[in-house]
């Protein structure tokens, strides 16, 4: 019996030390490198997610990097208030069935494609709608996009 516990209390626990400094490669080393003071305060959590988005940049080509690098910098740039905002989005979208998340990408990239004075014309005009039309106008794409998965 006592063994069955040893062996079940290191089968749940064996990740606990599993991500130190050491045992990462020497590119994650490199990419993680602000980290390393730190490293030995970080969460399990925090180690790993390091550590796989590490391995990620590494497999990502110089445009890749270009771009992921603009989007941080555009992170920090927020403000917290606005970095909240994004961040009570980002969870919004998650809570979407796939159907749903997918129209809004198509809609997004549909707005990415307009000329910058038809996107300016689209945020005034929604910008200058009530609180109340806005909410009409926002069910309404929804009871659209229902109507057409249909």
């Amino acid at each position: 019996m006592k063994k069955i516990l040893i062996i079940i209390n290191l089968l749940c626990t064996w990740h606990v030390h599993a991500i130190e400094w050491d045992a990462l490669d020497p590119q994650q080393q490199q990419t993680l490198a602000p980290f390393k003071a730190e490293w030995p305060q970080l969460s399990v959590q925090q180690k790993e997610k390091l550590a796989k988005g590490a391995s990620r940049w590494q497999n990502l080509n110089k445009q890749q990097r270009a771009l992921a690098l603009n989007r941080l910098n555009q992170w920090k740039a927020l403000s917290p208030a606005e970095r909240k905002k994004v961040r009570k989005r980002y969870q919004s979208f998650q809570k979407m069935d796939p159907q749903q998340r997918k129209k809004l990408w198509q809609l997004h990239q549909r707005f990415k494609q307009l000329s910058p004075e038809q996107k300016q014309k689209l945020r005034k005009k929604y910008k200058q709608l009530t609180p109340a039309q806005k909410r009409k106008f926002k069910q309404r794409q929804l009871n659209r996009n229902k109507n057409r998965q249909r």
